[in-house]
């Protein structure tokens, strides 16, 4: 079942405070301060960050073994728990590498899937691009929106070399990569909140981090999203890794997409702008998508927040539809609507707000540069 968004959301909506509710959102309030929640779990997170130190320096040693595969890899991961825009970045790198003309491919773990120990490429028989089930929302919505071959598999690796070996390509994009060292890369980016930023500073469980501030002088890039300026975050960033290279990109609302009898309708934000809406959403941290629509000017009648990677099913459909009588229409984020299409809404109130990724040029030009030198790809000016 959902629950209904915590106060700072409530409030962008113009809706009645009221106290962020449940487990989820009692521990995500306690990682964005130094209180009990960082202090009752302290010792849990040093636990956690001895097994993390442990893993890199087994790495450092040679007692675990990196595996490289025929054709550079760039991953794209982060340093904390939640939301940084992997996926929107994932696919603006891989436009830009298209448009250079390049063949690349984007390697994921599927993450809320059902595939365990199979590496399977989205579209193949048996993997329909509608069968969230078997990869995951972000799988399937990569492949949609990217156009390229997504492979899917736990074993990176062995997806990796399927996507070289199967589709030829000049390049790999590693989604959510940074902490997973078996796959040798030529690039890591990181990207970190800009608003968010690392929270508390603390470990799992105690804070939203899953390796220590240090581990950012792996990074060859980091890209503060959600933000035109890195502002403060930058410089938590530069104290902690002053020799890696700082960028930063924000993402904006380019249209509004329904999905109908299987296709993809792109339609203009004026669309939603002034319309009474529900919202639904399943990630990590629905603000900014809050803040989008506010600017939008939207009439909220109510919010439902799912757990992130929901699975929804006829329940979900049938709470949604039952709260959302009253409105206008249904928006939710284009990864949910991946999961929401196959439910009969009515027509044309189901939408998705989509979101695009924007650097000022002379940042662009810099990051792909970097690109290159670091891949040995001619990913340049188009």
């Amino acid at each position: 079942m959902a629950r209904l968004a915590g106060a700072a959301a409530r409030r962008m909506f113009g809706m009645s405070d009221r106290e962020e509710g449940g487990l989820r959102g009692r521990v995500l309030a306690g990682w964005r301060q130094r209180g009990a929640i960082r202090w009752a779990l302290a010792p849990a997170a040093m636990l956690f960050g001895l097994g993390a130190r442990v893993r890199g320096l087994a790495y450092q040693l040679g007692v675990f073994r990196t595996s490289r595969v025929d054709a550079p890899v760039v991953s794209i991961g982060n340093l904390s728990v939640g939301g940084t825009g992997k996926t929107p970045f994932a696919l603006w790198l891989v436009e830009r590498l298209i448009a250079r003309g390049l063949r690349p491919a984007i390697v994921t773990r599927g993450y809320g899937g059902v595939l365990k120990g199979r590496v399977a490429s989205v579209g193949d028989a048996g993997i329909q691009r509608d069968e969230v089930s078997e990869v995951g929302d972000e799988a399937i919505l990569l492949a949609e929106r990217a156009g390229v071959p997504v492979v899917c598999g736990a074993d990176r690796v062995a997806a990796a070399t399927e996507a070289i070996d199967r589709h030829a390509v000049d390049l790999v994009v590693l989604d959510d990569g940074f902490q997973h060292r078996r796959l040798g890369r030529s690039m890591d980016i990181v990207l970190v909140d800009g608003r968010a930023g690392f929270g508390n500073g603390g470990l799992l469980p105690a804070g939203p981090l899953r390796e220590p501030l240090s581990a950012l002088r792996r990074a060859d890039a980091i890209v503060v999203t959600k933000a035109h300026e890195p502002g403060k975050v930058g410089e938590i960033v530069s104290g902690a890794a002053p020799e890696v290279p700082i960028f930063s990109a924000a993402f904006a609302p380019a249209s509004v997409i329904q999905a109908e009898e299987g296709k993809t309708i792109v339609q203009p934000l004026g669309m939603i702008v002034g319309r009474r809406i529900v919202t639904v959403s399943a990630i990590a941290d629905p603000t900014s998508f809050y803040e989008l629509l506010g600017d939008l000017e939207v009439q909220p009648i109510d919010v439902l927040e799912y757990p992130d990677h929901h699975d929804f099913d006829q329940t979900d459909w049938q709470q949604i539809s039952k709260v959302a009588h009253a409105a206008d229409l249904i928006v939710c984020t284009e990864k949910d609507l991946v999961k929401l299409r196959r439910f009969p809404f009515a027509r044309g109130r189901l939408v998705a707000l989509r979101l695009e990724l924007q650097m000022a040029p002379a940042e662009e030009e810099a990051f792909l540069s970097l690109v290159a030198a670091r891949t040995g790809c001619q990913v340049g000016e188009e």
